[in-house]
């Protein structure tokens, strides 16, 4: 089976890209950018066929399309971080919203229908007030910041092109998936970088923070990436599918768990302004039974393991030199 991976260098592609190698009889394409980092995939570089371009080019992303013949596409490639898309929301729009437009026309074009993955995020849904909770595949989308305003664009979409033209896509709104290769733009991968650059230099034991009230639960990466596995094989075409745990836990816990893994003792908390996002998802708990009704899938790594595997993965970084 031919499959092209969009993102697939970033944080989730790269693992995706680890479990579809499982299967030795898959074709895999990965689209990424000239000159795109690929320290997440230096392991693999060799096994995957690159394909250099730019969602927001509509040549690049045809000529992937052509060259991969796609039986499968993962579509993960997106500007994902919350904070920076308040300073370039236009550039968000441009890759999640027109860059997924470019991706459906180009197959319309070349009359090619693979079946599409398309990953959404439960920022969607915004603030949800606690007696609204769970959140389901019906709450209200109410979008607080450019990102998941670009995210609820690439959704209607999705919805635009499935009423329109009949393309086989299932989508996903995966809830916080940690572990490593996660930037440090992330609290959890923050902390463990902070924390392991300590260690190593003998810094000052300080490490900066956002707020820490936030309440989430999270997924390892390894877990979400498996899910995707699952959507694609029985998800319905048309359907939206919540992955998550309901294991919930603050920022603080998080950060508290991962400072009694380091052998520093005592670390001085600091709230660090440029930090603070000029507005916060308090609570983000799902309802996960659609998907449960499709899929045996249950996330098998917990909170420890997602912190462990995160400090360690940034303590033998920072050891090599390569960050």
């Amino acid at each position: 089976m031919n499959i092209l991976v969009t993102g697939a260098n970033g944080f989730a592609g790269s693992h995706l890209l680890d479990l579809l190698l499982i299967d030795k009889k898959n074709n895999l394409f990965g689209f990424k950018k000239p000159n795109a980092r690929l320290r997440n995939v230096s392991h693999i570089i060799e096994k995957i066929n690159w394909i250099e371009g730019d969602l927001t080019d509509p040549l690049s992303v045809k000529k992937a399309i052509e060259i991969s013949q796609p039986d499968q596409i993962y579509h993960l490639g997106a500007l994902s971080w919350v904070s920076p898309s308040w300073n370039m929301p236009s550039a968000y729009f441009d890759v999640n919203a027109k860059g997924t437009i470019n991706l459906f026309e180009s197959i319309i074009e070349q009359k090619i229908y693979p079946r599409i993955l398309v990953t959404g995020t439960p920022e969607e849904y915004g603030d949800v007030k606690k007696e609204n909770l769970p959140i389901t595949e019906n709450t209200l989308l109410n979008p607080v910041n450019p990102y998941a305003a670009s995210k609820v664009a690439q959704n209607a979409i999705s919805e635009s092109y499935i009423a329109s033209y009949k393309l086989d896509i299932v989508r996903t709104r995966a809830f916080n998936h940690e572990g490593p290769r996660r930037d440090i733009h992330g609290a959890l991968a923050s902390f463990a970088y902070q924390i392991a650059d300590i260690e190593l230099n003998n810094k000052n034991p300080e490490i900066f923070v956002g707020r820490l009230d936030a309440k989430r639960n999270f997924n390892h990466v390894k877990d979400t990436v498996n899910a995707y596995l699952e959507v694609m094989k029985n998800g319905k075409t048309g359907q939206i599918y919540l992955i998550g745990n309901k294991n919930l836990f603050s920022i603080e816990e998080c950060l508290n768990k991962l400072i009694s893994l380091s052998s520093i003792e005592h670390f001085l908390i600091t709230e660090d302004p440029k930090r603070v996002r000029p507005s916060e998802l308090n609570y983000l708990v799902g309802d996960y039974s659609n998907f449960e009704e499709i899929s045996s899938w249950r996330p098998k790594l917990d909170l420890d393991e997602i912190l462990k595997d995160s400090l360690n993965y940034w303590r033998q970084f920072l050891k090599d030199n390569r960050y």
